[in-house]
């Protein structure tokens, strides 16, 4: 069995980010217990408490821009705090990296959440054992909620509705949605989502050449990913 949690990263064009993104990590059931212990060792380091609370939430781009609860903490510590988070994620052999990375300048009709959920489900089905089953599991907060709960009932009867589509065998049931700071795992998800915007993003300045410096030595290369229209 199988669990796979994502998160999204919107396109945002004024800031020379063009790429919608659909992220996340698919992780077999008996590692969620380690992964979780682990984020919540980091919990406990930075915000003295093991407590699943908003106040020690590993929220990524709040860590990353100093917002929130990261508020006033120095820029080393927020993004020593990351590359420990991209360490984990890097350590766990048998999880495995999926994205789907959208370029919504080149993409016709506006439709860029279904696009990338879509080419996300597919790599996620394709990162999965055939003789298993596998969740989904999302940002409750996410805005899309409700269409993708429709999009992956439909990959699920008919496959995904492309001339190369895939059937949808093992990735079963229904999309499931978490609030973040109640689930380490979508935390996790969050942090790699991104990681992986910030390879297609303009991002400069101190904060962003720290990060980079941080993390260059953490393999982080996906297991299986869509960049679209490549």
């Amino acid at each position: 069995m199988f669990v796979t949690y994502f998160d999204e990263v919107k396109a945002m064009p004024q800031n020379g980010q063009n790429h919608y993104i659909v992220a996340g990590l698919v992780v077999p059931a008996d590692m969620i217990g380690q992964l979780e212990t682990a984020v919540t060792d980091l919990s406990e380091k930075y915000f003295n408490t093991r407590e699943l609370i908003t106040g020690s939430e590993f929220h990524a781009s709040h860590c990353y821009f100093g917002k929130s609860h990261f508020k006033g903490k120095p820029v080393a510590e927020r993004v020593e705090m990351l590359a420990e988070l991209l360490k984990i994620i890097s350590n766990a052999e048998r999880v495995k990296r999926v994205y789907a990375a959208i370029d919504t300048d080149k993409l016709w009709g506006g439709n860029a959440p279904e696009v990338a959920f879509q080419h996300f489900v597919e790599r996620a089905e394709m990162a999965i054992p055939s003789d298993a089953a596998a969740l989904l599991i999302g940002d409750l907060d996410d805005q899309q909620a409700h269409n993708m709960v429709r999009e992956f009932q439909r990959y699920r009867q008919h496959g995904t509705p492309t001339r190369w589509g895939i059937n949808i065998k093992s990735l079963v049931d229904s999309v499931h949605f978490c609030r973040s700071h109640h689930s380490r795992l979508l935390q996790l998800a969050d942090v790699y989502a991104f990681h992986v915007a910030g390879n297609f993003s303009t991002r400069t300045g101190y904060i962003a050449e720290k990060f980079a410096e941080t993390k260059k030595d953490i393999n982080l290369f996906p297991h299986r990913y869509k960049e679209w229209p490549k």
